[in-house]
């Protein structure tokens, strides 16, 4: 004999095999509303992401100069690990004796400064950097226009001279030394500052005759970071890092003197989202309290519910994520036209962080309204919900 079978078998285990289009289509039986919620997921996911776009943007443009370097290895004077808000002296021989190292195939000195530039259309903080310009190594990645610069000329990064009103063949000022830009490079340009590339001989004559960094290219198949610690223990009083981590330390020193504003900002886009998301979400819930009450009325457990729920939830984020992906990366390729110096980087990593809080804090505000169906025999829950 068969099992007796109770009549709301039947309907259980229909919702059970249907629980996830009930999720579904809760969320699309009301197109404008179901819209209007992603919309408003989306513009949320879309602050945090270019608030940390802008932030994770001017930090790629300020280590840019390290990142693009032909150099495996920065020597710099003991204990300085970065080139921003840094000083740091080497002797003058301190390239000769790099150089003579095994793994060491060519060291070229670099002297580093700040300063500011100032052209028809206005003044800009900068950084100073001379290198031996007959080699390039420590000049410009790329030049955009113009020459390698001799005594008395500059390479200007293009997006500073397009600020300042400067053509190539005009004079500009940098720190008080009267220039001829004849060169534009690019990448060397940020929010609060730009970069200039002049000859060593004539570094010295608008500051001092100093070696501030050696670059240092390695021999096929030498290891960085085998050759960093090589130098170190032969030639005292420097501190040798590969380019990643010279790199990273750049980065590092970048982000905790920015930490406080970043983390006000972050903090306040990050509440203002997760606050509208909540919002967005709960009221979905809320709008389909009685749709729901009727289903548990007909036999669906909570947790079946609690599924539709979720799987509404879901695909709430996923569209959003989407959409405020699309528009960021959009705002990314727009903004830079308008304003050059700054840059907008849409990682992987941001969008997957930004989409699973997303994610969590909407479980959470659409979760929480089925508390008061579950706390209720299925009639009663029907008639709180009318």
């Amino acid at each position: 004999m068969h099992p007796t079978r109770r009549p709301s078998d039947h309907p259980r285990r229909a919702l059970a095999e249907r629980a996830v289009p009930v999720g579904r289509r809760f969320l699309f039986a009301d197109r404008r509303r179901a819209t209007l919620t992603v919309l408003g997921v989306a513009a949320s996911l879309l602050l945090v992401l270019v608030l940390g776009g802008i932030f994770a943007g001017a930090v790629d443009r300020v280590t840019y100069y390290i990142r693009t370097s032909p150099a495996d290895v920065f020597v710099s004077q003991e204990g300085v690990r970065t080139m921003h808000m840094s000083a740091s002296s080497l002797p003058a021989d301190t390239p000769e004796r790099v150089a003579d190292l095994p793994g060491v195939a060519w060291a070229s000195p670099i002297a580093f400064a700040s300063g500011s530039v100032a052209g028809p259309q206005g003044r800009q903080l900068s950084y100073l950097i001379g290198y031996d310009a007959p080699t390039s190594r420590g000049g410009a990645t790329r030049l955009v226009a113009g020459r390698t610069p001799i005594a008395g000329e500059a390479i200007l990064d293009e997006q500073a001279a397009n600020q300042l009103g400067i053509q190539l063949g005009d004079r500009f000022t940098v720190m008080g030394t009267s220039l001829r830009a004849v060169g534009f490079s690019t990448g060397g340009s940020s929010i609060t500052n730009t970069t200039v590339f002049v000859e060593l001989s004539e570094f010295a004559r608008i500051h001092d005759a100093r070696v501030s960094y050696v670059l240092t290219g390695l021999d096929p198949g030498a290891d960085a970071q085998t050759v960093a610690d090589r130098i170190e223990a032969e030639i005292t009083g420097v501190t040798a890092q590969s380019r990643e981590q010279f790199a990273d330390s750049e980065a590092r020193i970048v982000t905790d003197m920015s930490a406080d504003l970043l983390r006000l900002m972050s903090s306040i886009g990050l509440v203002i989202a997760l606050a509208v998301i909540a919002l967005g979400l709960m009221t979905a819930t809320l709008n389909r309290l009685r749709d729901f009450a009727v289903l548990k009325a007909l036999g669906a457990r909570i947790p079946r519910l609690a599924a539709a729920v979720a799987m509404q939830v879901l695909l709430t984020v996923v569209l959003a994520s989407a959409v405020a992906t699309t528009a960021a990366l959009a705002l990314a390729w727009l903004l830079p036209l308008a304003a050059p110096a700054v840059q907008i980087s849409i990682t992987t990593a941001a969008i997957a962080q930004t989409t699973s809080t997303a994610l969590l804090v909407g479980l959470i505000a659409a979760l929480w309204p089925l508390r008061r169906i579950a706390s209720l025999d299925a009639a009663t829950a029907f008639r709180e919900t009318r």
